[in-house]
């Protein structure tokens, strides 16, 4: 089970000045695999569009994702599948796939409680109530079970997010930003919990916390929309003295630094030769 991302652009014009445009990927290609990927990169890298391009949540502008799936079949998501057909061209992978955004409100009236079990329901988990019951305990959101989805507290709206990830047991998981809003026993959890489902899932998760991102199989570094470097994150880390993701990380973002300062340097030295 694969997911390839081949030549991906994104560009998005400004709202207020048409002429103005911001790159969300440029040229993107990878790969990932089963099991959990790290994407990192800092703000504007492209993080977040990669993510909700893989969810069919946003549609490329140009190249093209193709979800190959277990059992063989091959699913393609790009501008002229979406055009000719929509999201159904994904067909039965749609369903099996959840984006779970930065942060959210909720705005429905139905309880939590409610809510859960509906989920439960949809995806015929045997014995929902006990199952809904059991991860609302373990999530600490007894206190508002019983509270419309509209009232629950904004720092546990994250916790409600992932319960109901784990209810509907994704075959591609899309997680940006996971542990915004969660304290550390959440942040413990999440581990254990996509740890747990990684051997038979691709789980992507876009985040800025180093030191929870040790609990990735790969490492996918981002940079002004493009991939940069991508790879086991064990064979990454090996190559710095701590090795850890925060220190691979570091030292890539020093060289990134380096290089755009050698290249205004280089930029500035040319104009000056030419009289400018």
């Amino acid at each position: 089970m694969r997911i390839e991302w081949s030549h991906l652009n994104k560009v998005y014009a400004s709202k207020n000045h048409p002429r103005s445009r911001r790159i969300g990927l440029l040229d993107f290609t990878a790969a990932a695999r089963k099991g959990i990927t790290a994407i990192l990169g800092p703000e504007g890298s492209g993080k977040s569009t990669l993510l909700q391009l893989t969810a069919a949540l946003q549609v490329p502008d140009d190249g093209r994702i193709t979800y190959q799936l277990e059992d063989g079949e091959t699913v393609i998501w790009s501008r002229g599948r979406a055009a000719a057909a929509g999201t159904s061209a994904l067909g039965n992978l749609k369903s099996r796939m959840i984006y779970i955004p930065p942060m959210r409100r909720m705005n429905h009236s139905i309880s939590l409680e409610k809510y859960l079990l509906y989920r439960a329901q949809l995806s015929q988990l045997p014995y929902p109530r006990r199952r809904v019951a059991e991860l609302i305990a373990e999530w600490g959101l007894a206190a508002v079970r019983r509270a419309s989805l509209s009232a629950i507290p904004g720092d546990m709206v994250k916790r409600v997010l992932l319960v109901e990830m784990l209810l509907r047991d994704p075959l591609i998981a899309l997680l940006d930003e996971p542990t915004a809003g969660l304290d550390h026993w959440g942040k413990r959890l999440l581990w254990r919990e996509l740890r747990r489902l990684a051997p038979h899932r691709i789980i992507l998760v876009a985040t800025r916390d180093l030191r929870w991102a040790e609990c990735a199989d790969d490492l996918l570094l981002m940079e002004s929309g493009t991939c940069r470097r991508m790879g086991p994150k064990k064979l990454l880390t090996a190559n710095v003295p701590e090795g850890t993701v925060a220190a691979w990380y570091e030292m890539m973002q020093t060289f990134a630094n380096h290089r755009s300062r050698s290249r205004r340097a280089g930029l500035i030295a040319e104009r000056r030769e030419k009289g400018y």
